[in-house]
Parts: C-alpha cells; sequence; structure tokens
C-alpha cells in the first residue's frame, strides 16, 4: 500500500485518505518532504507568499521565516501578515517589520498586535523593502543583492503538529505581474500571545540509512492504549540489500534499555523500490494489543549492506524518510509531530547486539506510523460537589 502523498497525486485522493485515516485511525508522522527548495527575490516587484489556515484564535506576536541564501551585502526585506481574498493576498498589511536576512538561518521577528481569526486564511509575504521607511531607497538589489526563501517539494496539505487539513496551504510567487502558485510547502512558524504558535519548521528533510548493525526508526508515544493492526513506513532501497525486517521493541526508560517484544517481521521485498514509497505490513496479532500509552520503538534492519561515500551514505541497503529542523525558531519540537521532544522521535541503534546503546535525535521525525481503530472518547463526568454535612442539634460541634 502506498499512501498518496505524492505531489503528483490529484488533490481528492489525498483527502479521501486523510478522511479514511481519520476514521479508521492512525498515530505517525505522515508529514513528507524530499528536498529544499528556494524562491529567489532578485527585484523590488518580486513577491513570496506563505498561505495558510489559521488553527486557532490569536493576536499575532511574532512570525519566523526561514532564509536559504543572502548575497552580502543583502538589501533589506518586508515581512507582513495580510489576509487572503480569492486565494491572493491583499495587498494590505495587518502587521509588518522589515529585517535584513542572514544566509542559512531562521529570523523569528516581533510583529505588531493582530486578530487572526480560527478557520481563515492569511498569507506571510516577503518583499523587498528599499524604502525601509524614508522617503527614497536604500541599498541595491540584483543578482549580486538578493536572498532566496524556504519551501519543500511535497505540499501535504495538512498541518503537521497534528495532522488536521489544511487545503489552501501553499507557496505563491509574484513575478511584478502576477501572482502564481508554487504547489510547495511553506515554511514559517507563527507565534501569538499566551504562547499560542503553528506552522511547519521542518526545514531539514533527511534519510536514515539502515545497514548491517545500524538500525533505524521512530519512538511512538501513543496517547491511549492503542490497538496497532499495522505498520506503515517511507522506505526505498539502494543496490541489492536483502530483506528488510522490522522489530518493535519495548523501552525501558529507567534503564535506557530496549527488548523485542516480539519476533522481527520480514517485510515483503516486492513492495519496496529504488524510490521511496509508502509500505504497510501487518503487527502480529498477539502483540496487537498490547500498546500502552507510552513509548515504543519501531526499528528497521536488514543484514547486509554497508557505509559508503555516495548520496544515500550506503550501498546495498534501505533508507527511512526523516524530516528535521536544523535550530532556530522557538517552540520547534512542540510545532513538529506529537508535540515535544520527550514524546515521539527518530531514534538509531548502531549496534544490533546492544539495544540499550540508542540515540534519540529529538528534533527529527521518521516517516514511520501505526493504523488502527480509533482512541475510546475520554468520558468527562460532572461530579456533584459535596455538601458541608449538617450539624446536629446535639452534636458537640453545634456548640459555639
Amino acid at each position: 500500500m502506498e499512501f498518496p502523498m505524492n505531489p503528483l497525486k490529484p488533490l481528492t485522493l489525498l483527502v479521501a485518505f486523510l478522511v479514511f485515516s481519520s476514521a479508521s485511525a492512525d498515530f505517525g508522522n505522515w508529514f513528507v518532504a524530499n528536498k529544499r527548495l528556494s524562491t529567489t527575490l532578485d527585484s523590488p516587484t518580486k513577491k513570496i507568499s506563505y498561505r495558510f489556515t489559521c488553527q486557532e484564535n490569536m493576536t499575532l506576536s511574532a512570525i519566523a521565516v526561514y532564509c536559504l541564501e543572502a548575497l552580502v551585502p543583502c538589501p533589506a526585506y518586508q515581512l507582513s501578515l495580510q489576509e487572503d481574498d480569492n486565494g491572493l493576498p491583499t495587498g494590505t498589511p495587518l502587521s509588518f517589520c522589515s529585517y535584513v536576512p542572514q544566509d542559512h538561518a531562521w529570523a523569528t521577528l516581533p510583529m505588531d498586535a493582530a486578530t487572526l481569526l480560527k478557520g481563515k486564511v492569511y498569507h506571510i509575504v516577503l518583499e523587498a523593502d528599499m524604502l525601509r521607511g524614508g522617503g527614497h531607497s536604500v541599498g541595491s538589489i540584483g543578482n549580486s543583492n538578493q536572498a532566496s526563501f524556504l519551501s519543500t517539494d511535497v505540499l501535504n496539505h495538512i498541518h503537521p503538529n497534528d495532522g488536521s487539513l489544511d487545503l489552501q496551504a501553499n507557496t505563491l510567487f509574484f513575478d511584478g505581474s502576477k501572482w502564481k502558485e508554487l504547489d510547495q510547502e511553506p515554511i514559517y512558524a507563527l507565534y501569538g500571545v499566551g504562547s499560542k504558535f503553528q506552522g511547519d519548521v521542518y526545514d531539514d528533510p533527511g534519510v536514515r540509512p539502515i545497514y548491517g548493525k545500524v538500525l533505524q526508526g521512530q519512538s511512538l508515544h501513543f496517547h491511549c492504549g492503542y490497538t496497532g493492526k499495522a505498520l506503515a513506513f517511507r522506505v526505498k532501497k539502494r543496490g541489492n540489500p536483502s530483506a528488510l525486517r522490522y522489530q518493535i521493541l519495548v523501552n525501558d526508560y529507567r534503564n535506557h534499555s530496549c527488548k523485542p517484544l516480539c519476533p522481527a517481521v520480514v517485510v515483503p521485498a516486492g513492495q519496496i523500490t529504488s524510490n521511496f514509497q509508502w509500505v504497510t505490513v501487518g503487527i502480529p496479532e498477539d502483540v496487537q494489543r498490547l500498546f500502552r500509552a507510552e513509548c515504543w520503538f519501531f526499528v528497521f534492519q536488514t543484514d547486509s549492506g554497508r557505509a559508503a561515500k555516495n548520496e544515500d551514505g550506503c550501498e546495498d541497503c534501505y533508507q527511512l524518510s526523516d524530516l528535521g529542523n536544523s535550530g532556530g525558531p522557538a517552540k520547534a519540537a512542540d510545532l513538529t509531530f506529537d508535540g515535544g521532544p520527550h514524546l515521539s522521535r527518530a531514534v538509531s541503534f548502531t549496534d544490533a547486539s546492544d539495544l540499550t546503546r540508542w540515540t534519540d535525535e529529538f528534533e527529527r521525525d521518521a516517516n514511520v506510523g501505526v493504523l488502527g481503530p480509533p482512541c475510546k472518547p475520554e468520558n468527562h463526568q460532572e461530579v456533584e460537589p459535596i455538601s458541608t454535612p449538617i450539624l446536629l442539634e446535639n452534636e458537640p460541634r453545634a456548640e459555639p
């Protein structure tokens, strides 16, 4: 089974998958990116917009964006928040500020307060600021003085922190005459008063090589007692590796060690190709009801392969896709899958014979998920307050 997260798939299939997933329940990181992309603003008339749907009511306090390249001396750019008009920014800022980007770096910019409403579409717009608050142009912009801003190549149409739909998410480019949708994932963070935030800070797509004694995977911290029926992961092979197997490990956090929950399961070789795709395999029936609300390690291994100096880092091996944040924006771990570094995160083992030696990568998430029926809704029952006992006439405490 391949999940329709490929940007070439019709959007209707993606929506159908997400609705199905919501109905049947899943827990894992379905957010995908293969590579970084950049949009260059080398003219006063060019603009870029990150379009998004607001997840909750908030009062704007700051916006963070990522500059992929800045040629020094770099011109100043204006960042503004604008409302949406039929898919395009209105051109009228609700709030704005000016800054000079730094190469390969996040910038978190304080913004004047503006009210954002849940479910409403907005744009974060970047454009050259040649006036910088004055009456004439300052600085230069062109081939030698410019900056480019980051997006990623797969338009997911979901919020990465909770998997909720955002069908309006997109990156737009204004070439001086008209706006064009690029169908790229916007990279940004939006902050509101009272510790409210949203966005996509997965600025670093990557791969996790699996070979020999090197195991790769994801720790998933279920939020309820979970009945996992199947394991889904996004993987590809390089060369001619031997069989790929997965293990489910029980984590003893007190001793920082793991042990297998069940024998390793072989992944059918015909499901894995030389290109990334989602693969789904069953979870043994005798362990399906054992997932308590705590961390479980889902890891992958193969007997073949070796490290190599190539673009994948190995030969006769497998690669598991992942995403990470390179550092910079506040609350980055809370903005990515599962909302916190001590819950779900990517993990690796450098020695398959010693499962105490694992590495937690708190700012990264592998594309691994578990499918199963939904958690039962919590029953929040109203409890009547216990009234103060009535004092009896002949009871000693009744006396003044």
